[in-house]
Parts: C-alpha cells; sequence; structure tokens
C-alpha cells in the first residue's frame, strides 16, 4: 500500500544496518515514518479498533522497545501520524504562494485538497474517517486542521466581491459542507469522483453571498416534539438506553450489560430483541431518524411556499433535537465510532432530506446537483458542531443560520435572509 511515508510492502527493507552509525534524528526519524506507514496500511485493512502494536512491530519491522521510545500506545502513535500528515499538507495547501489572491487562490487551494486526497486516499481515510475511532484526542487534532483551513476560506471569502464580512457560522458550514463529501467519498472508496465533483463543489461555495442583515437568533424556543409515552416498548426502551450509554461512555466502550442495565431487562431479552450492540446500534439511528422524520415533513407539508416551508421544517427538526437530545447526539456525534454500517445508514436519512431541495432546483436549475449533497453536510456539520459546543438542547438557536445556508444557493442572499429570520410562519 501507497502511504506519504513509503509503500508498506519495503518497510523492513528500510531498517537500518546494525553498527550503523547515523544521527539520533535520523534514527528516530526513519523508526517513525516506518510505524505511520505500517499504521496507515493496518488500519486500512482491519480499521483502527482492530489494529495492534504487535501488528505495527511486524510490518514495520521495529522493535517493541523503539516503539515505545516513540510512542505510549496506539493511540499516541495515530495522533502522531494524523498530525505528520495533516500539518504539512495545511501548511503547503493554506500557507503557500500567495499569489494569486483571492478567488484564484481559493481554487487552487480547493484543487490541491483534492489532489492530496485522491493521491494518498489510504492516509487522508485515515484521517478522515478512522479517527474518530480513536478517540476524542484524535478528534480534536482534526479539528484543529478543519480550523486552519476554515481560517482560510474566511480569509479568502474577504477578498471577494459580495463576500466581504461573511458571518464565521456560514463559513463553518461551506467548509463542513466540504468536509462532508470529501469524508463520504473516502469511507466508500470512491475518493476519485471528487475530480469530477471540483467545478461543482466550488460552484456551492461561492454561490453564498453575506446576508444582508445579521442572523437572528430566534426570541422564544420553538415548541418541541411531543414527549413519548411513559411506557416504550421493550425494544424502544433498548434503544433509548443505548442511546444514553452511548452519551455517558462513548460507542466503543459500552457493553451489552451496560444498555441492558440502563434499561432495566436481563441480558436474555436483549438479545431476544437484538444479536448484538451494532443491530441495536443501528435499530437506535432508526429509530431516531424516523421520529424526527415524523415531525420535520408534516411541518415542511404545512409551510406554504417553497422557502418558508425549509424553514417551518427546520424549525420542527431543531425542536425535536432539543427535545430529543440523547437520539439526536447518538445520530450526529456519536455516530462516528461505529462503523460504516452506521454512516452509510446516517447517510440514507441525509439523502431523503434531500429531497426537500427538489423545488429549489426548479426555482434556480442552475445550481449545482452536488449542492444538495454539500448542503445536507453543512447541515450536518452545524447540528455537530452546537452539539459539541452546547448541547442537543441548544438546537433551535441555529435555525436561522441553518435556513440561510440551505436557501441561499437558490433564492439569492436577500431572500434567503429575510425568510430565515422570519418565525417558520412567513413573519
Amino acid at each position: 500500500m501507497r502511504t506519504p511515508w513509503g509503500n508498506s510492502d519495503t518497510l523492513r527493507e528500510r531498517r537500518l544496518r546494525p553498527g550503523q552509525r547515523l544521527p539520533a534524528e535520523e534514527v528516530a526519524r526513519n523508526q517513525r515514518e516506518r510505524l505511520f506507514a505500517a499504521l496507515v496500511a493496518i488500519v486500512a485493512e482491519k480499521g483502527y479498533d482492530a489494529t495492534r502494536v504487535e501488528d505495527l512491530l511486524d510490518l514495520s519491522g521495529v522493535s517493541r522497545s523503539a516503539f515505545y521510545e516513540h510512542f505510549s500506545d496506539k493511540q499516541d502513535c495515530l495522533l502522531a501520524a494524523v498530525d505528520a500528515f495533516l500539518e504539512p499538507t495545511v501548511r503547503e495547501i493554506v500557507e503557500g504562494d500567495s499569489r494569486p489572491h483571492g478567488e484564484a487562490r481559493a481554487r487552487q487551494v480547493l484543487d490541491a485538497l483534492i489532489e492530496r486526497i485522491v493521491d494518498q486516499p489510504s492516509a487522508a481515510r485515515m484521517c478522515f474517517v478512522d479517527v474518530f475511532a480513536a478517540g476524542e484526542p484524535a478528534v480534536e487534532q482534526f479539528d484543529r486542521a478543519i480550523d486552519a483551513f476554515q481560517a482560510f476560506v474566511a480569509a479568502s471569502y474577504e477578498e471577494m466581491p459580495g463576500h466581504e464580512g461573511m458571518p464565521p457560522e456560514v463559513v463553518r458550514a461551506v467548509v463542513g459542507g466540504l468536509r462532508k463529501v470529501m469524508h463520504t467519498r473516502l469511507y466508500r472508496g470512491d475518493q476519485g469522483e471528487l475530480r469530477e465533483l471540483e467545478p461543482q463543489l466550488w460552484k456551492w461555495a461561492i454561490s453564498y453571498e453575506t446576508p444582508p442583515d445579521p442572523l437572528r437568533r430566534p426570541r422564544s424556543r420553538p415548541s418541541g416534539a411531543a414527549p413519548g409515552p411513559n411506557g416504550y416498548d421493550q425494544a424502544e426502551r433498548i434503544l433509548r438506553a443505548l442511546a444514553a450509554v452511548v452519551a455517558e461512555k462513548g460507542y466503543q466502550a459500552m457493553t451489552v450489560g451496560d444498555i441492558a442495565s440502563r434499561a432495566s431487562i436481563s441480558l436474555s431479552t436483549f438479545y431476544a430483541n437484538f444479536p448484538d450492540k451494532e443491530e441495536a446500534m443501528l435499530a437506535a439511528i432508526d429509530s431516531g431518524s424516523a421520529q424526527m422524520l415524523a415531525t420535520t415533513l408534516p411541518a415542511f407539508r404545512r409551510g406554504g411556499d417553497w422557502p418558508q416551508a425549509v424553514r417551518s421544517a427546520i424549525g420542527s427538526m431543531f425542536a425535536f433535537a432539543a427535545a430529543e437530545p440523547e437520539y439526536t447526539t447518538l445520530g450526529a456525534v456519536d455516530i462516528y465510532a461505529a462503523g460504516k454500517r452506521a454512516l452509510a445508514q446516517r447517510d440514507q436519512v441525509i439523502e431523503g432530506m434531500q429531497a426537500l431541495l427538489n423545488s429549489g432546483y426548479e426555482r434556480n436549475p442552475s445550481v449545482p446537483p452536488i449542492a444538495a449533497e454539500a448542503i445536507g453536510g453543512a447541515i450536518y456539520s452545524l447540528i455537530y458542531d452546537q452539539i459539541k459546543r452546547s448541547g442537543a438542547e441548544t438546537m433551535p438557536e441555529i435555525a436561522p443560520l441553518a435556513t440561510y445556508v440551505i436557501l441561499a444557493p437558490f433564492i439569492g442572499a436577500e431572500q434567503a435572509c429575510a425568510v430565515a429570520n422570519s418565525d417558520g410562519r412567513g413573519r
């Protein structure tokens, strides 16, 4: 496998010969690069959770004592590998030749980022996808790299007419949409599609102009979804218990015993409903999504003309999120650690919601086809960030922002801002 640190099948050949006198820094660099390359190759084959230190030693040819001189465990090795890949990548892309400026420079950076992903898909997949299985420190490290890219996008908007003073929340949404399209192609193994999608992604990203007025927070919190009955059926009790346990411990650390204890059932009762925690997780995603759609779609249909229908649907969706914080957190944040099946199931829900944009394309056929997926990713990114920062209970606060992000490419900044700042009923 090709990695930024050499092909994985040549790592043992790069071992230093006994008695070879080299500077300590060169010896350390040789060992670390071989371990990084081995980590990329094994994680690509087995996934992060199944990767063992012994696997890294076997493929790299680095001794156990040398490994522990550099790293405390495999997570520490991953953190170093992610930094070794992302730091020069971000520096090269964002801090490279400053000529040309503005729109031309930003277009070059998007091209370069996509080329880097396509050129090194295994390392990129480790950073964009597998990092979520490695715990919060790894996710935070990746997020810092995204923050640097976001700062570059914000500075680029300032140099484009009509984009000056772009709210940072809109910048974050645009970056989130780009990131989601890349993430999806990587975990599906379809990263080559990104080259073909680049012109559409660019057109979508620059379609956002600065809102003419500030996007206001709602004056009062919208009424939430009606609370469910106290007597949930057995399966639903299990799923709600799972969501609560994942919120406390994380998916990887959670056990079936934890779920059974929280649901006040026996293990045999759990296994009578679900074969394992993965299937229960998938069922919980289904249940939470179905309940969210049951409140969102009727609100959309009652919303009147299309822009107001979107505003009404977003208000209802975020009210549900506030009323069901554990289900919301499960589907928006904790899902990343649950594997490809959970991500694919999550994406089916997002794709279903993209159908709400059909009327937008009828109004403005010039909007690129990828915009629907990118907008879905942008909204998902806003939800993720809001939950991480303030909790799912505060989701209604960003309803105007999410509405603007959905509508602006189709109806323009002025009208989108007016609808976003309405109450969802045309006022």
